[in-house]
């Protein structure tokens, strides 16, 4: 379960179905390095339901916990991320599914899906102890468990459509309103997106700074609200990233590819990597070729 993300950090995102834009899968977050997915948007809205232990889910730079029984909504367009700050494992299941299979009409659209996915709600928290938000996460099991079987596309639209009509029904909705924190959520995107295609040279704060035309201070509080990392930290944990995909693809040595990714030598790699992973990145990629 990998998030092939775009240099834009939107998700690029493989439906089951060249047809049907639904994605669906069940994972454990240890699967991801350091416990961590990437940070990353998409115009679909993501579900999660959590089947056994737990894990933080940021979305905007607000954290919620989700524990077994629980789950999560996440509306079109929002930056977010699933992670473990002690490597707690968690066994989930992650549905993806593009707006337009809610659209079987124009007046539908207008009158009971534009309304949530322009309301301004960035996501929606259920727990199986709500009457409502219980059924919800039983509609997201049966649409897993359901995915194997040739119907599974009818009963995956179903449960879809029946999932909606519940949020719909318990959900205050407004009109959403340009505010200050769309405005932070587009820089940030912005700088992101400077990092993300620039990583293997040298990034400064200011540089970062100057690419979402605010003031370095400015800058740094965005990170903080909506990632929980200062922009350096963002940085080098986006360049460990890029490391581990050398370290398991490629047959380059330790200093090529603490070059590769933007460190300035392989002393500070290694002690960068080993302070994040628990592991030298010789002992990760001996792991990685054993058990590959």
């Amino acid at each position: 379960m990998v998030v092939d993300i775009n240099s834009d950090r939107s998700e690029n995102v493989k439906y089951d179905y060249p047809d049907f834009p639904v994605y669906v899968r069940r994972a454990l977050l240890s699967i991801y390095p350091n416990y961590a997915a990437d940070s990353h948007w998409h115009d679909d809205i993501e579900l999660i339901a959590v089947l056994s232990g737990r894990m933080l889910y940021n979305i905007n730079g607000d954290i919620i916990t989700l524990k077994e029984g629980e789950g999560i909504l996440v509306n079109t367009r929002q930056l977010h991320y699933g992670f473990s700050d002690d490597r707690t494992e968690c066994d989930f299941i992650c549905i993806l599914f593009h707006p337009v299979l809610l659209c079987t009409a124009k007046s539908f659209e207008s009158e009971f899906v534009e309304p949530l996915l322009n309301s301004g709600i960035p996501y929606v928290h259920f727990s199986d102890e709500v009457e409502w938000q219980s059924r919800i996460l039983r509609y997201m099991k049966e649409i897993w468990e359901c995915k194997e079987e040739h119907e599974a596309p009818l009963y995956t639209q179903g449960y879809l459509c029946s999932l909606w009509s519940h949020l719909i029904a318990h959900i205050d909705i407004k009109s959403k309103d340009e505010s200050a924190a769309d405005m932070k959520l587009s820089v940030l995107k912005e700088m992101i997106d400077y990092i993300y295609r620039h990583y293997s040279e040298k990034i400064t704060l200011d540089g970062i700074a100057k690419i979402g035309n605010v003031s370095k201070r400015t800058c740094g509080m965005i990170f903080i609200q909506y990632l929980n990392k200062t922009p350096m930290e963002f940085l080098i944990d986006h360049r460990l990233r890029k490391a581990i995909e050398l370290l398991k693809t490629t047959d380059k040595t330790i200093l090529e590819i603490s070059l590769a990714v933007g460190f300035s030598g392989a002393s500070y790699f290694a002690e960068t990597f080993r302070k994040s992973f628990g592991v030298s990145p010789t002992e990760y990629k001996k792991h990685e070729r054993r058990t590959s």
